[in-house]
């Protein structure tokens, strides 16, 4: 489901506040609940330090024989016991053997506690402390654990629990009201976030509306302009573009026109040099033995050699003619298998002579039995593109090397020369239909796109690497199966 700019802005708005809000809130409640629990635990360490000093007074008494021993420790733990305001779950003493001496449950007196937290207390000199639950009733405890120490002398530990009951009241009813103030802003801001959309989006999407409603060959379609503030600038401008495309639009019917019949002979412009260029290979070859019969004509091995390759040639026209009529616009192209070796062997053929005439050595590494998915008639092209190419680049002689090999199930060819190479700045365009940098009457600049798309064609991928001055290396990489 798609949703409206306003709906957006209001969605986005009112997250963006209830994270804020969440945010601020729950650091609230965090910083609250710590300092409640922090108040606690100070007013367990005062309750502990002033009952001891009492306690311990107690127990001096009675080692002097002033008072009667334990009477008024038990009075005083039991009146502890009953403040309310300390809200005290128990108080006792224990001596250093972790016997119960005083306890405000008389129960629990002459037991021993084997708390591993007493233990520790009464290794300790100062004031211990930990927080608990009371699993039935699932609320915290305070625990504390104070000695009962003067001048080295020690009678054991003041160990009393706190019930935090009602710090955990304090702190849900904080929490209650922070989210209840939170609530409350929430909706306020989202009755705010509503009929700010409204103020500044709205507009938007009328003037979305209005441009989707807006069509080439209606009368203009003009938006109400109100106020002076940059919205209402946009929505002026909107209306004088409205304007703008109707006046242009009567201008584009007659440059379309005129346009049709620029493509209708752009096309014509590239058939013609598609088949002048397909025909103009073979037709070098043809010429190139005509020459060579001329000299040594007489020879029967020799002209019959020639006469061969003649036929060849015209055979070769006649399929390029007959393909080009019987397949324009054909996506497909023939499911045959080439033997790389063989079709190069053919091409030679045409371009030994052009080789030897320019000195230019030919070195091939093809792979024994090598076979690629490409039709033998559009393999020949490929080679014939690239490798006339690498001869014209090389006026004054130079090598030309032709290397195939297979692997991870791709065939690899390579087409190399140290000829002039390509600058830098004209890499981009060597595969585009109707570049070319040879002279007049050398190239129509289709060879190279022929040579691309032929390649598109079977799936396969090529890359040109070309250095001014120092030859151009073009590779091929075609799947062993379509």
């Amino acid at each position: 489901m798609r949703l409206s700019l306003q709906k957006k802005f209001i969605l986005i708005g009112f997250a963006s506040v209830l994270l804020l809000t969440a945010s601020i809130g729950y650091m609230a409640a965090v910083k609250t609940r710590d300092a409640l629990y922090k108040a606690s635990d100070k007013q367990g360490r005062m309750l502990a330090q002033t009952v001891s000093a009492v306690i311990i007074n107690e127990l001096i008494y009675e080692m002097l024989g002033l008072v009667e021993e334990g009477g008024l420790i038990d009075n005083y733990m039991r009146d502890l016991h009953k403040h309310p305001e300390l809200d005290l779950n128990f108080i006792a003493v224990l001596d250093n053997t972790r016997k119960v001496i005083s306890h405000s449950d008389f129960s629990e007196y002459g037991k021993r506690y084997e708390v591993l937290f007493i233990e520790k207390s009464l290794q300790q000199e100062e004031v211990a402390l930990r927080k608990t639950m009371d699993t039935p009733h699932s609320t915290y405890s305070l625990e504390v654990a104070a000695p009962l120490s003067i001048e080295g002398k020690r009678w054991g530990i003041l160990y009393f629990s706190m019930s935090l009951q009602s710090v955990e009241q304090e702190i849900n009813a904080l929490i209650q009201l922070i989210v209840s103030i939170s609530v409350i802003a929430l909706i306020v801001l989202f009755i705010l976030i509503y009929f700010l959309s409204r103020r500044f989006i709205k507009p938007i999407i009328d003037m979305s509306h209005a441009m989707a409603e807006v069509e080439v060959e209606m009368s203009e379609k003009a938006i109400p302009v109100f106020g002076s503030d940059e919205l209402s600038r946009l929505t002026e401008n909107f209306n004088d573009m409205v304007r703008r495309i109707r006046n242009a639009n009567e201008e584009m019917k007659v440059a379309h026109e005129k346009l049709l019949q620029s493509e209708k002979l752009a096309t014509l412009g590239v058939l013609s040099s598609s088949v002048a260029h397909r025909i103009n290979n073979p037709l070098g070859g043809l010429f190139n033995c005509v020459t060579m019969l001329r000299r040594k004509g007489d020879e029967k091995d020799f002209r019959g050699e020639y006469l061969d390759l003649i036929e060849e040639g015209l055979v070769s026209i006649r399929r390029t003619v007959s393909q080009l009529l019987k397949t324009v616009g054909r996506d497909k192209v023939e499911d045959q298998r080439s033997d790389i070796h063989d079709v190069l062997a053919n091409v030679m053929r045409f371009l030994d002579y052009k080789l030897k005439n320019q000195n230019i050595t030919f070195l091939a590494d093809i792979e024994p039995g090598l076979e690629t998915p490409l039709a033998p008639h559009d393999l020949e092209e490929i080679f014939l593109n690239t490798m006339i190419n690498s001869i014209q680049a090389m006026p004054e002689g130079g090598y030309l090397r032709v290397a195939a090999r297979r692997g991870n199930k791709k065939v690899h060819l390579i087409v190399e020369d140290n000829g002039a190479g390509i600058a830098k700045a004209d890499l981009e365009k060597v595969f585009d239909l109707f570049y070319s940098t040879k002279g007049r009457g050398e190239g129509t600049g289709v060879g190279m796109w022929m040579t691309y798309e032929l390649i598109k064609k079977y799936n396969g991928d090529l890359s040109l690497e070309s250095e001014e001055g120092s030859g151009t290396t073009i590779s091929f990489i075609i799947p062993e199966a379509r």
